[in-house]
């Protein structure tokens, strides 16, 4: 029983024969192909790519100098420089300045020709431990020309819109730190106003006069008590010289009214004694002080009332005045002095008691004054602080001592373009013609029905034995039979 599938031999000697009868056809089928795809990639454009290095800089003075003032990194500022310059107002300035994508301006249109420009730029950032250290812009196109003018442009971009956003935005922190100045100073002024209209306004009042306050009402009550004891001892001498002056001429045996007004002269001053020891103690408005004044002016008002004695009415309305009418003539002036002092230095003590007492009042508003005034001055000298770190980190900006990028290689016209890789696309189509030729055979098989060999015809009838082969007939050997000659005569 013979096996229904072909060996290994058989099927790889069918192959060849078939190789062999269709090599004209996959030949030129492969050389087509290949012929095509190589004149097609020797038409391709040239791409050529050029590249520049830009450093990022750190800031030459030290920030315990001079603080900057622009708050983005290194990365972030790069992010919004690329999207700035990347825009489409940007990239459109430059195709119509450099004329680039002629041709595709007037096919796509502005948004497209953008698009494709931008899908041409690339922007790589290179780390280190400190952060951002470099970064590398690259502009590939057909033109080495251009694509050198390009990337010099970009990179001249990138370092100029970061030197005039730094500025700007270091410029921008200072005209609002001013501003915030002027109106921290005008505040401040106007709590200093406030601040001295009420001390005038409360002058004496004040908790830093507390102590003098207190040192002159304690002197106000010494003199107080002085001028106390002086009246005191007026009336004990008007006492004595009443006394006496009495005892000398006899009149109290003589006039009886002479004892009743001597009994009333040593009640007065023993009444002004004791409202001078009261007064030492207490304010005019205690009840005690006012009780002790309210008798002594009763007692004052019955020894104004007592008539004196016939001899002394006698010695006073002589022509010549007694020693006693003198001394007690001059001991009454020296008390209507001392009643007036004694008038004014209990006003004074109730003035400065009246100090002393609103201490507490004037205490608290004044702390409250103090405190806004404090406050404020605290935010100004901050305000102030910035302002001047804000100026020199704008005048650092200006001379280029900032955080700034440096051109370290510029763009140079690139020798040999990067792309098509030629000789890549030559091995691709070689194999893809070769591959070609091969579906050629394979399909051409498939679509021809006739039988070429005994194998095919065992396919084709495997019950039916093959009795015999007729073999191939060589178009060189019947041209060179003897039969042809016979078969020409014939003819």
């Amino acid at each position: 029983m013979r096996n229904s599938s072909p060996p290994l031999e058989v099927g790889v000697a069918r192959w060849i024969e078939v190789m062999r009868r269709n090599l004209l056809l996959a030949s030129i089928v492969a050389l087509g192909v290949f012929g095509i795809a190589t004149v097609v990639i020797a038409k391709l454009p040239n791409v050529y790519r050029a590249e520049t290095r830009i450093l990022v800089n750190p800031q030459r003075i030290s920030d315990k100098y001079v603080s900057s003032t622009v708050s983005m990194g290194p990365a972030e500022r790069l992010n919004t420089l690329s999207q700035q310059i990347l825009s489409t107002s940007r990239l459109e300035a430059i195709t119509t300045e450099l004329n680039l994508y002629p041709k595709e301006r007037q096919e796509l249109g502005r948004d497209r020709v953008i698009d494709l420009m931008r899908n041409h730029i690339t922007i790589d950032l290179k780390q280190s431990s400190d952060g951002p250290s470099a970064f590398t812009i690259s502009y590939t196109g057909g033109s080495a020309q251009e694509v050198a003018t390009v990337t010099n442009r970009l990179a001249a971009s990138f370092i100029d819109w970061n030197l005039r956003d730094r500025e700007q935005e270091a410029q921008g922190t200072t005209l609002f730190l001013e501003k915030e100045l002027a109106t921290s100073k005008s505040e401040l002024d106007a709590l200093e106003e406030r601040l001295r209209v009420y001390k005038v306004q409360h002058l004496g009042q004040l908790p830093n006069e507390l102590d003098a306050n207190l040192q002159t009402l304690s002197r106000l009550q010494v003199q107080l008590q002085a001028n106390s004891d002086a009246q005191n001892r007026l009336d004990q001498q008007a006492l004595l010289s009443r006394s006496g002056s009495y005892d000398a001429s006899g009149e109290q045996g003589e006039n009886p009214q002479a004892g009743l007004r001597s009994q009333l002269v040593a009640r007065d001053v023993q009444a002004h004694r004791d409202l001078a020891e009261l007064r030492s103690h207490y304010t005019s408005a205690h009840p005690d002080v006012i009780s002790k004044e309210a008798e002594v002016a009763s007692l004052d008002t019955q020894l104004t009332q007592t008539p004196a004695s016939v001899s002394s009415r006698t010695r006073r309305s002589g022509s010549v005045a007694s020693p006693a009418d003198a001394q007690e003539a001059s001991i009454h002036h020296s008390r209507d002095r001392l009643a007036a002092e004694q008038h004014q230095i209990e006003s004074s003590i109730n003035n400065y008691q009246f100090r002393v007492n609103g201490v507490p009042i004037r205490e608290q508003e004044i702390s409250q004054l103090l405190r806004d005034y404090d406050t404020a001055k605290e935010h100004y000298r901050s305000l102030l602080e910035k302002t001047y770190t804000a100026q020199m980190s704008m005048e650092l900006e200006r001379g280029q001592e900032g955080g700034s990028f440096t051109l370290l290689d510029p763009a140079q016209v690139p020798d040999a373009p990067i792309g098509p890789n030629r000789p890549v696309l030559y091995s691709m189509f070689l194999v893809a013609s070769l591959v070609a030729g091969l579906l050629v055979i394979i399909l051409r098989e498939r679509l021809d029905s006739t039988v070429k060999s005994d194998g095919e015809l065992h396919d084709i009838l495997p019950h039916i034995p093959v009795l015999g082969l007729i073999p191939r007939i060589s178009k060189t050997i019947v041209n060179h039979s003897p039969a042809q000659p016979t078969l020409r005569r014939a003819l």
